[in-house]
């Protein structure tokens, strides 16, 4: 049976749609994949976590190239780059992350219970963001569906917020008494605002597919 997707075909050249949502899953699973690496050794494997990123990025330029070429799509392009690039900043928090502790190395040989809780939020939302990504390539978003994931995200950037809350207090406890390691301060202050801002972008990723699924509805 022909769709309008065929007819767009015939007179503007190919959407791309099936591709397009073939390139947003492997970004996902990429994502998620990492984010299970990332969490499972404490983001302290930096060159599995720097290879993960560098084939998000390789799918992020193909995404791009894709809907450069594209002139009629099922949902705004501009949208979709959007997507694609907040995705992309899922897996460089990781990075960054990974990266930091690399370098403040002495000061965080061993991962506190605040950052590894952190940590294993960003990969329940890893697996969430999986999940929705996976439904753009079903013929029509279920907005009920995308919401409720979205309402999950929601809720774990919001426990993120209040782990780094947590965490900046104890810092402040422990650390501001004479004689206290600055260095040890800023290292952990440091770590825990980045492992928030991953959850701060895949809760964006949320939102953006919610949009979607609204404009579709």
């Amino acid at each position: 049976m022909k769709t309008i997707w065929d007819a767009f075909g015939r007179y503007f050249g190919p959407s791309h749609n099936d591709q397009s949502a073939e390139l947003f899953g492997e970004l996902a699973t990429t994502v998620r994949a990492c984010a299970a690496k990332f969490v499972t050794t404490h983001g302290q494997d930096y060159e599995a976590v720097a290879g993960f990123e560098r084939k998000a990025d390789a799918i992020v330029d193909k995404i791009h190239e894709l809907l450069d070429d594209s002139f009629i799509m099922r949902f705004d392009i501009a949208d979709m780059m959007k997507l694609a690039d907040e995705l992309d900043n899922v897996i460089d928090g990781m990075r960054k992350v990974a990266t930091h502790i690399s370098v403040y190395n002495s000061h965080l040989r061993e991962m506190r219970p605040d950052a590894v809780a952190m940590m294993q939020i960003t990969g329940r939302m890893a697996d969430n963001l999986a999940d929705l990504v996976a439904m753009l390539a079903q013929p029509r978003l279920s907005l009920d569906r995308v919401r409720e994931i979205a309402n999950v995200l929601d809720a774990a950037e919001t426990e993120a917020d209040h782990a780094l809350g947590d965490a900046e207090r104890k810092l402040v406890q422990e650390f501001g008494v004479p004689g206290a390691n600055r260095m040890d301060f800023i290292a952990w202050d440091k770590l825990y605002h980045l492992l928030e801002q991953m959850t701060d972008d895949a809760n964006h990723c949320g939102k953006l597919i919610l949009s979607l699924a609204r404009k579709e509805a």
